[in-house]
């Protein structure tokens, strides 16, 4: 009991998406049948005159035809009962199939999953098996099917009862006169079971829904580990951040020995700074660091032969306001384009004296 209590949270998109690849879907059976009979009781109706014609026709065809029976006029009626037989009921079962397939596709949709034939060693167990007799959709099930029988002895009886002084004076009638009442009767029985059927298949939705969402419902554990499987550990996520963050200083270290010069703070920021008009217009930021990652640049800079200037204020601004691999903002131009030119001066002075 506690397990299912514990079930409070209603399913989640995957959960959804995962019970519809197992064939755990919304459908009532009762809906489908529902409709599929009355709208073959409707099309009945429709079609009732042109079955009594082509069963007159058929009639008057063996009444014409000859006595005298072989294997080739046995084949021959053989074929014309079974042509008149497809015209007659073709036409019912054609529509019988398309609703069947249209009722479960506008509760299903489009889905195809051979989940349900896989063999569970589960559906054997006979415990499991009394479960599903005596729980509560077994009990459901048995009261729908109390109920059918119900509604159809009482409609039959109320029809009965109805038309109970007609039935002995049909004797009186042509054969004609006595069909075309007694379909009237069947039609009126029909429809109100069909309506009937139509009532019990609504309820028996909204039942199938409170089901279907009872046993998709999850417990906060399962909302939890579904969360980690779909979005990761987050054990494993820190590291996968902790080696993205190691290989994007590598990166930013490689690309700090093509510096033009580092400007610091003078011990907690540092700043690389480099200009290649065949890349950016503007001199931009191969590498900045605050702390450990700022000695490792002096470090690595120093390491080749790279200028380091103290400017407190430009390595402040640059530090807070460019990131890395963007070019530096037109308002720091002057003071980024003065450090620029005293480094390449520094530079050719160096190559001047060194030749």
């Amino acid at each position: 009991m506690g397990k299912i209590a514990d079930k409070r949270f209603p399913a989640t998109p995957k959960r959804r998406r995962d019970a519809r690849k197992k064939g755990q879907v919304l459908k009532s059976q009762e809906l489908s049948s529902a409709v599929m009979l009355l709208a073959f009781v409707g099309v009945l109706k429709f079609m009732l005159p042109t079955i009594f014609w082509r069963a007159g026709e058929l009639f008057r065809y063996f009444i014409a035809y000859p006595t005298d029976w072989n294997v080739k006029s046995v084949g021959k009626a053989s074929l014309e009962i079974f042509t008149q037989l497809l015209l007659v009921l073709g036409p019912l079962f054609a529509i019988a199939f398309v609703l069947a397939i249209a009722v479960n596709f506008l509760q299903v949709g489009a889905l195809l999953t051979f989940h349900p034939l896989k063999p569970q060693l589960s559906r054997l167990s006979p415990l499991k098996g009394l479960k599903r007799m005596f729980g509560l959709r077994g009990l459901v099930q048995l009261v729908k099917a109390i109920f059918k029988v119900i509604i159809i002895g009482y409609f039959l009886y109320s029809v009965i009862k109805k038309n109970i002084d007609v039935f002995p004076t049909l004797q009186a009638y042509t054969v004609a006169q006595s069909l075309s009442f007694l379909s009237g009767v069947l039609f009126e029985l029909a429809w109100k079971v069909a309506l009937a059927f139509i009532v019990l298949a609504i309820a028996d939705y909204l039942y199938q829904w409170w089901d279907y969402e009872k046993n998709l419902r999850m417990s906060h554990e399962e909302i939890k580990e579904e969360f980690k499987q779909s979005e990761g550990d987050p054990q494993v996520k820190a590291q996968i951040r902790k080696r993205q963050r190691m290989m994007a200083m590598r990166r930013m270290m490689e690309d700090l020995k093509e510096a033009d010069v580092v400007v610091t703070n003078p011990t907690h920021l540092a700043v690389a700074l480099k200009y290649d008009q065949s890349k950016y217009p503007a001199p931009y930021v191969v590498a900045k660091g605050q702390g450990e990652v700022a000695m490792r640049i002096k470090t690595i800079a120093q390491e080749n032969g790279i200028v380091i200037m103290e400017n407190k204020p430009l390595a402040r601004a640059l530090y807070s306001q460019v990131e890395l691999g963007q070019v530096v903002p037109s308002d720091l131009y002057k003071a980024v384009a003065e450090v620029l030119a005293f480094v390449y001066r520094l530079n050719k002075r160096k190559k001047y004296y060194s030749a």
